[in-house]
């Protein structure tokens, strides 16, 4: 295995991924099971301590008729950001569990009415936005009229319950469009930094319901999440209020359908140190435990004839490119795509995950998350 593993070793050149820096959006939980109301909240992240002055956080509607009105208007001016960079906001003062970190500034804003449960668009930004219940894309056509007049977006992310004609309007704001999953309608999203505390990607979810304000574990049992996350490694509940959980393989997908066929995105983020080291990307058919051994890593995919397959043929159409060196960043993309009618059956999981290798001494340095795709 070690020798097979190394035999990989070869120089290819990957176009680089340029996070974006200051105030984001963090964590939010939307939709907690039963009620809404006491237990929807907002995080942001930046600059440890800096004033949310001329800030407003904004809810623009997506479902049907009423996509792109303006629903919610948060001015957060008043607001800064604690001493470890988080602000949550919160529509309740309830005591949550587990308690935000106590560096994390924690306010009280009852959002009038409840953020909307179906497909939204959240943005961060500053200047004097619309009133609430301007119509931003008139004709919903899915195109915002004139971008958001009077205000910067520094900020955005969407996602849908996968209405026919619901709209999305984060990535025309430079911001992100979460694919349905035709599964779930995320309950809660979790952002990913990488260790420099850039934004990474963003993961979504379903939550458990708690007898109390938390703790609020993914439902993994029910399988509904996406983004990356997977049961035991990374992110496994809630931390409003303190810092994300972290990840190192994100996907922008939760799943492929079995009959029309499709494309999972994958990125990996093994960090600066390991820049310009060669990458490998590898799958498994058969669950990420006990995985394989290749010290001084542990990989987490088990051995079987797919994991044998990404090991021995590079760049396929079925996985691509899935080997190459890695950009400035650390990082690096590769598309796993099944044609339409393929062989695999609904309900089965492939998981992939990334091996580098210092092309000077040829020995493992680093060794990704896994990440999952379902054939719906």
């Amino acid at each position: 295995m070690h020798r097979t593993l190394l035999a990989s070793v070869a120089t290819f050149t990957l176009a680089g991924l340029a996070p974006a820096q200051g105030f984001t959006l963090s964590e939010m939980l939307i939709d907690p099971p039963g009620t809404d109301q006491g237990q929807e909240s907002i995080e942001i992240r930046g600059p440890a301590s800096l004033s949310l002055a001329g800030y407003f956080l904004l809810v623009i509607e997506g479902d049907g008729t009423a996509a792109g009105v303006l629903d919610t208007r948060v001015d957060l001016s008043a607001y800064s950001l604690g001493s470890n960079g988080l602000l949550l906001i919160r529509d309740t003062s309830a005591v949550l569990l587990p308690g935000p970190d106590v560096l994390t500034n924690v306010v009280v804003v009852d959002f009038t009415p409840d953020i909307e449960n179906g497909t939204n668009t959240y943005v961060l930004g500053f200047g004097t936005p619309p009133a609430v219940t301007t119509d931003l894309d008139t004709d919903n056509n899915g195109v915002l009229d004139a971008a958001i007049p009077g205000f910067t977006v520094v900020d955005a992310v969407s996602s849908t319950d996968g209405g026919a004609t619901d709209l999305r309007y984060a990535a025309q704001l430079g911001g992100y469009d979460i694919p349905n999953s035709g599964r779930f309608t995320p309950d809660a999203y979790i952002r990913i930094y990488d260790a420099a505390g850039a934004p990474f990607c963003w993961t979504v979810c379903d939550v458990l319901a708690a007898s109390t304000m938390g703790p609020y574990d993914i439902d993994f049992p029910g399988g509904d999440y996406q983004g990356g996350l997977v049961p035991a490694f990374g992110p496994t509940q809630l931390t409003l209020g303190a810092q994300n959980g972290s990840i190192s393989l994100c996907s922008d997908t939760y799943g492929i359908s079995q009959v029309n066929g499709g494309s999972q995105r994958l990125t990996v983020d093994a960090g600066v140190a390991n820049a310009g080291k060669l990458y490998l990307y590898l799958g498994t058919l058969s669950g990420t435990g006990p995985g394989v051994p290749f010290p001084p890593v542990n990989i987490p995919l088990n051995f079987d004839p797919y994991f044998d397959f990404t090991l021995g043929n590079y760049n396929t159409p079925l996985l691509t490119p899935s080997i190459g060196t890695l950009d400035a960043q650390g990082r690096a993309t590769a598309t796993f795509t099944l044609g339409a009618n393929g062989p695999l059956v609904p309900t089965t999981v492939l998981h992939h995950a990334v091996v580098v290798i210092d092309l000077t001494t040829f020995a493992p340095t680093f060794v990704s998350t896994p990440a999952p795709v379902t054939i719906q």
